[in-house]
């Protein structure tokens, strides 16, 4: 009921904007009081979404492939879900035991905070030494990441390039990952629910903290609660790992 409601009032706020949009398109430089009641036509609400960018939430597809060095996590704009692409690559450091960690700098602080947790995670749970390793996190498309929430993507997206384990393509996660390799609530878990399955995803991860606010899972995926690190290991298929070098 609270998913349904969400949508329900995203799509109310898309028509109250369209509305507006169509006052400026008949009355351009008069005060809204002045003007004439509009009709909205499909142009207004197609600039309501272009100019909120709504298109950019669904063109990420999950699909039935692995790659290596590649997660999914889920976060909220403009009170709407999306898709967050990580991308990880791992090399030996050029010189040794004086490896570097480089990641977006437009990502914002709290993401770095979250690389530097998941380099401790990653050496905690599989014994690689991260001075050994030149490491790139890329946050796919830039832009900011405003809040802790990507911690564990950025975790699968490390630990898969480190330990070459090909991760699949269909699955999300979500959550803050302390450096305990616990992992922690977040918010927006509704919104990102839908992100999710508006993407294809047939598995999203979610912390076991919010696993009270999923009122129902949407059609055609499985929904996670997870507590630990360790469980995210054992909920996503380990086919074709290999330990790291």
């Amino acid at each position: 009921m609270a998913f349904a409601r969400r949508v329900l009032c995203k799509a109310v706020q898309i028509v109250a904007d369209a509305y507006g949009q169509a006052l400026y398109r008949l009355h351009p430089g008069k005060r809204a009081e002045r003007a004439k009641n509009p009709t909205i036509v499909e142009d207004d609400v197609r600039a309501v979404v272009q100019a909120s960018r709504l298109v950019q939430h669904t063109l990420v597809k999950g699909r039935a492939t692995r790659e290596v060095g590649k997660s999914f996590g889920l976060g909220v704009l403009h009170h709407l879900g999306s898709i967050i692409e990580i991308e990880a690559v791992a090399f030996p450091a050029a010189q040794r035991r004086k490896g570097t960690i480089r990641f977006n700098d437009t990502a914002g602080s709290m993401a770095k905070d979250s690389v530097f947790n998941a380099a401790s995670v990653l050496r905690a749970i599989t014994g690689a030494d991260i001075a050994e390793y030149d490491l790139h996190i890329n946050v796919v498309g830039g832009g900011n990441i405003d809040g802790p929430s990507a911690g564990l993507a950025i975790f699968l997206a490390l630990y898969s390039a480190v330990t070459k384990t090909p991760l699949p393509q269909d699955v999300a996660v979500t959550g803050e990952l302390s450096i305990q390799g616990k992992v922690r609530g977040v918010g927006g878990i509704a919104e990102k629910l839908y992100a999710a399955r508006q993407a294809g995803m047939r598995r999203v991860l979610l912390p076991k903290e919010n696993a009270r606010e999923v009122d129902a899972t949407p059609s055609g995926m499985e929904v996670v609660p997870v507590a630990t690190v360790e469980q995210v290991l054992r909920a996503i298929p380990n086919k074709g790992r290999r330990r790291a070098s």
